[in-house]
């Protein structure tokens, strides 16, 4: 057992310690909850990438030995004062004591509560690179059990919970989705097939006020790439009908826009689009 004195007070750390992989890992992708659902534990933790303000604020953490999967988790601070997430910052690496594993409509947390410690034991980390995914391995829902109710054929999106992925070339296709109806649709652009789409919505994004989405985001919206932390909305086990994963944006850099000055579609605007306009430049004026 150890003593950790922090942010002015002392600590005493009990508990197992944990790397975020142990507390989420399921060999099997159906078994939804953490093997340690319930248990008082030290977690050696990892990087925060995003902080969430809130009646319980939660902050995520990264921990890079895992950057395939399993290497997520979000810590939420029931603390009056705050102090775990008012302290942490986007960079530093943290380490914590004394913390209850909870699932939170289907995702492992980790309680941050009076009990609990922490340690910032560097900053400055270099943040993940995002995960380059296909749609479908989000597990977009499929079936309709009710007018307002939909589930996912499968969990297999579950490795990705809490983790920074990105989708390239797709087109928003829907919106108006899931329990508050600010999820939308993203599909492959020009080549979707019916399993070809997740859902994404801009709820953690700090540059969304007052609106369900971003600006950016409408019918039709094409995108090269969108890019955000993978978290599950699953109401079914408390008797409401949702069961879905959402890739949620943080921050207008997240939505990379299509442009139709990208003239050779490499989503880029350099040089290779201007020698593509010399090629057909007066073309029909002739």
């Amino acid at each position: 057992m150890m003593i950790l004195t922090l942010t002015g007070f002392t600590q005493i750390a009990g508990g197992v310690d944990y790397s975020i992989y142990d507390l989420q890992y399921q060999s099997n992708p159906e078994d939804l909850n953490s093997p340690h659902v319930g248990e008082n534990v030290n977690c050696i933790g990892g990087i925060v990438i995003h902080k969430f303000g809130g009646s319980k604020p939660k902050v995520t953490l990264y921990d890079p030995a895992y950057p395939d999967g399993w290497g997520g988790i979000a810590i939420k601070d029931f603390t009056d004062a705050k102090n775990f997430y008012n302290t942490v910052n986007i960079g530093d690496w943290i380490s914590l004591t004394d913390t209850t594993v909870e699932e939170s409509n289907g995702n492992t947390q980790l309680m941050f509560e009076d009990k609990s410690g922490f340690v910032v034991e560097s900053t400055g980390n270099a943040l993940p690179e995002s995960i380059l995914i296909e749609p479908n391995d989000i597990t977009a829902p499929v079936y309709q059990v009710s007018p307002e109710g939909w589930l996912v054929e499968n969990h297999n999106a579950e490795k990705y919970e809490a983790m920074l992925v990105k989708v390239e070339n797709i087109i928003v296709t829907e919106k108006d989705l899931g329990k508050a109806l600010d999820n939308y649709s993203l599909a492959i652009y020009n080549n979707a097939g019916p399993n070809d789409i997740c859902w994404a919505a801009d709820y953690m994004n700090e540059e969304v006020e007052d609106d369900d989405y971003h600006q950016f985001v409408d019918l039709g919206s094409r995108f090269c790439s969108v890019t955000g932390i993978i978290e599950q909305y699953d109401g079914y086990k408390n008797y409401y009908e949702w069961d879905y994963y959402q890739l949620l944006t943080t921050r207008t850099g997240d939505l990379k826009r299509y442009t139709p000055a990208d003239i050779n579609g490499d989503c880029k605007v350099d040089f290779l689009d201007v020698a593509e306009l010399g090629r057909y430049w007066l073309w029909g004026t002739e």
